[in-house]
This record gives structure tokens, sequence and C-alpha cells, in this order.
């Protein structure tokens, strides 16, 4: 009888939206830090490199915003984060099979199409889930940062021993626990009057233009660090365990910074958070920029991990204050359309170019520069009282 009880007692949402992250971060973390290397042991050039980075920002500008606000208005979140998993896993499975650039392009293509709803919505649905029962999203995302940091530096000792086409196997397989869990999730409320209008709506609010126009400068300048960051160092003597490193200390480090990030937000206010976190990725792509050997780009990449974490988290939670009730996935997507959209799109195959012709330390001095013009925008707005409540007009 106990036995039952205990079946039927359901699981508490603090330990599914943790569970979420703590399963599909390390999904990623297998496969994704290691793939442009993979790229350059094909024979692809910093150009094309660039060219294949770029399809999964135009999807993430041009598909997740229109299927999350489509999420929003039918009540579909969990329904259409079902499907993107495993459409994407589906992909994984394919890869080793291609060398070419022209075949990488066509499944790059479906694999960003099927890729591009699953950051929103589950981010979105999770925000929303801290809110409706008084929990710290920071604290459920930092599994994620976690897991991601753990895998992604044992995955590059692995990969190193028995090559890098056993990571699509992995992830693949991997995606089912997050699979899942994803079922746990909770829907959430029908977006209100979303059917009659267009993501144009949220533009009434200028706290939100600028929270995504500094998503578009900061996306610039973290994406240079995803598609390079392995690359170069790679080029400065690093092993796939320095590649490891890299990306695993870069997201370890997000691990603290998220555990205080509530306490942090609530000291310091959402905007003046989100200049701290601008701070410190300032300082740690500077970093990249002169760095001379793979232990500086480990130590940047750490600095990296502390600013992106708590610019994550304050991100998340100052869109799904200041979205319209039922908005909340389609305000994360034109986020992530902005930072990992429309950024990357326009600078992706520009930054592998000067990449090629110019060097990592030109790359990463231009990038350390956008992250100061970001910061003269946000202290701009915060003089004008931009991020005061804003009172929405549904009518």
């Amino acid at each position: 009888m106990i036995a039952k009880r205990r079946a039927r007692r359901p699981i508490r949402p603090a330990t599914i939206g943790s569970a979420y992250y703590g399963f599909f971060w390390p999904m990623v973390a297998m496969y994704g830090p290691y793939f442009n290397v993979y790229l350059l042991e094909l024979g692809f050039s910093g150009t094309q490199i660039g060219i294949l980075a770029a399809v999964f920002p135009l999807f993430a500008l041009v598909v997740a915003p229109s299927l999350s606000a489509l999420a929003d208005r039918r009540g579909w979140r969990l329904r259409l984060l079902q499907i993107s998993l495993v459409g994407w896993a589906a992909v994984l499975l394919l890869y080793p099979y291609l060398t070419g650039f022209t075949t990488f392009l066509l499944l790059v293509m479906v694999e960003s199409a099927m890729r591009s709803p699953s950051l929103p919505i589950a981010d979105g649905v999770i925000a929303r889930m801290a809110v409706r029962h008084r929990l710290n999203f920071g604290d459920m995302r930092l599994w994620g940062s976690f897991g991601f940091a753990a895998v992604s530096i044992l995955s590059g000792i692995v990969w190193q021993q028995v090559g890098y086409r056993a990571m699509f196997l992995a992830a693949a397989v991997a995606m089912l626990p997050a699979l899942f869990v994803a079922r746990k999730l909770e829907e959430g409320e029908l977006a209100v009057t979303n059917g009659r209008r267009s993501v144009l709506f949220l533009a009434q609010d200028k706290g939100l233009v600028i929270l995504y126009v500094s998503a578009f400068l900061l996306g610039m300048a973290m994406f240079s660090t995803f598609i390079f960051g392995g690359v170069f160092i790679s080029q400065l003597g690093g092993s796939e365990t320095h590649i490891g490193l890299l990306f695993g200390l870069s997201a370890l480090a997000e691990v603290p910074i998220m555990r205080r990030s509530g306490a942090i937000i609530r000291r310091l206010q959402g905007p003046q958070t989100l200049l701290l976190a601008m701070g410190i990725l300032a300082v740690a792509m500077l970093g990249f920029a002169l760095a001379w050997s793979p232990t500086v780009l480990i130590i940047a990449g750490a600095i990296k991990g502390l600013g992106y974490g708590l610019l994550f988290v304050v991100m998340v939670q100052l869109l799904n204050e200041r979205a319209p009730e039922g908005w909340n996935s389609t305000a994360q997507s034109v986020f992530q359309a902005a930072f990992l959209g429309l950024a990357p799109l326009l600078t992706s195959a520009l930054s592998g170019y000067i990449y090629d012709v110019w060097g990592a330390d030109l790359l990463f001095g231009l990038m350390t520069a956008v992250i100061c013009l970001s910061i003269i925008l946000l202290l701009l707005a915060m003089r004008q009282n931009w991020f005061a409540p804003h009172h929405w007009e549904m009518n």
C-alpha cells in the first residue's frame, strides 16, 4: 500500500526542470564542441565552417519564432518539443556517413529545422514553471551546465581514442532521457490574443526591444567563440582533451553563478545584473583575443562561463517578467532568434573569413568591441528608464 502511494506521488516541478536540463545539455556536449573540429579534420576551410554554422541561425531566426508562437496559441508546446527532439536524434545518426560540403550543408539544414524550436520552447515552459511554483530558474538550469561540463571533458578524452564519428550515435542515444522528461513538463496557459497578433506586438515594450538588441550583439561575440574556440585551441597546439577542457570548464563555471543568480538579481535588480554579466563577458573575450597558449584560452573560457551563466539566467527572467501572459515561449524564441539566429547568420561567414585571413586575435578583438557597444546601449536604456514596468495594450 505504501509502495503504491509512493508510486503515485507526483514528481516535483523542480526535479522535472532540473532533470530536463540535466539530460538535454550533456547530449549536446557529446558532439557540439567537437563538430567544427570534425569538419576541420574532413578538410573544410574556415569559410566553409562559417557557412555551415550560419544555417542554424537562419532557422532560429525564421522558423523558431513562428513555431513557438503557434505552440503558444494552440497549446502545443510539449508536442512540438518532443517532435523536435525525435527529429534531431534521427538526423544525428546520418552524419557519420557524410564527407562532402554539399551533403553536409543539406543535412545541417534538416538538423536546424528540427533543432531550432527546442531551445526557446523548453526555456519558456520551464521559466513559467519556476514562476508558477516559486522556484529559482537558475537552480534548475545549472544542472544543464554541470552535465555539459562533465560530459564535454569526458567526451574529449573518449573521442581522442575512438574518433569523432562515434559521437553522433552517442548523442542520438542520449536524446532518449531528455525526450522522456520532456513529456513531464507543464504545458502552461494559452497566449492571450496571440492569434490576432504577430511577434511585432512585443515591440510595444522598449525594455524588450533593448534586450533583443543586446542579444543580437552578444550573440555575435558568443557564437564566434563556439565556432572557432575549438579550432583556435587546436592551432595553438591543443589536443582533444584541451578542447574538452575549454568547453567543459566554461560550462562548469556557469554552475556556481547560476546557483547564486537569484540572490544576485534580487540584490542588483535585473538590468544591473545584465550589465555585470556583460562586463564579465568583455573581460573573457579580451582574454580570447590575447591568448597565446591553450592554458590561457581555457582560463578565458572559464571566465566566459561565469558571464554567460549569469547572462542566460537574467535574460530568461527579464523576458519572462516583461512578456504578456501566455507569450513566454514567443518572447524566448525572439531572444533565441536574435542571439542564436540573426547575429550568427549575419556574421558567421564573415567571422570565418576574418579568421582565415587575419587570425583569431583580430576576430576576438573585434568581438570585445561589440560587447562594449552592448554595454553602452544598456546604460543608455537604463538612463531612459526603459526597464520600468510596461502596461500591455491587449485590445
